[in-house]
């Protein structure tokens, strides 16, 4: 079967290159639910999870209480080095979470421990349909940056700073459904998307792969 001969992908900002959104001066509970509204209302969720991590943060260390609470509420996954979150006890996460909060920060801002929430899903359109042709199986190809084309996905990271990452995926989207489609995703996101993060990924003439292109929106 011939391969999808194109699909416009956000990355911005991806997770794999250390970054993401910033979401500014909002609590965890405000920016959980400014998140969990951008899923319900431009996406169908295929898959969701939860988990804490205690990664390396210069200057400051984590709490042996708060540790030994974290791990006795939620034990470790110690082959992923993080304590997993089942579906049932997100919002028991979310109190943990706020229970220590103010975390200590270091000088840029990073607190020592960190409560994610990942969501897989399908993009919709503005008219609340499923934007079609999304799958990864058909595309079969990953960009250098780690993007699965024809899949979509977001995370949520609240710890000091509250921060969102997202890549969306619109295949044969042409430049007059984006146009239509950006304004729409805006007004349901809690950050500015970037104009600079757009990439059409055109499929090469092997028939096999797929050549990227940057495209300013």
């Amino acid at each position: 079967m011939a391969k999808p001969e194109s699909v416009v992908v956000y990355d911005g900002l991806a997770l794999t290159s250390g970054s993401s959104h910033g979401l500014g001066r909002v609590s965890s509970r405000e920016a959980l639910s400014r998140w969990e509204h951008f899923l319900s209302a431009c996406t169908t969720v295929h898959s969701r999870s939860s988990h804490f991590t205690f990664p390396q943060t210069p200057s400051l260390t984590v709490d042996p209480a708060v540790r030994a609470r974290i791990a006795s509420a939620f034990p470790e996954d110690a082959a992923w080095h993080r304590h997993p979150v089942p579906a049932d006890r997100f919002e028991e996460a979310l109190d943990l979470l706020t229970s220590i909060e103010p975390q200590p920060k270091n000088q840029w801002g990073m607190s020592p421990v960190w409560l994610w929430h990942t969501a897989d899903f399908s993009v919709l359109g503005p008219s609340g349909n499923v934007w079609p042709g999304q799958d990864s199986a058909a595309f079969d190809f990953e960009t250098p940056g780690g993007v699965r084309l024809g899949s979509s996905r977001s995370a949520l990271i609240l710890e000091g700073r509250r921060s969102m990452s997202v890549s969306l995926n619109f295949p044969r989207a042409t430049d007059d459904e984006l146009s239509t489609i950006i304004p729409w995703l805006q007004a349901n996101l809690p950050f500015t998307l970037s104009t600079k993060h757009w990439t059409r990924w055109t499929l090469a003439k092997n028939g096999t792969t797929y050549r990227g292109r940057k495209i300013q929106l």
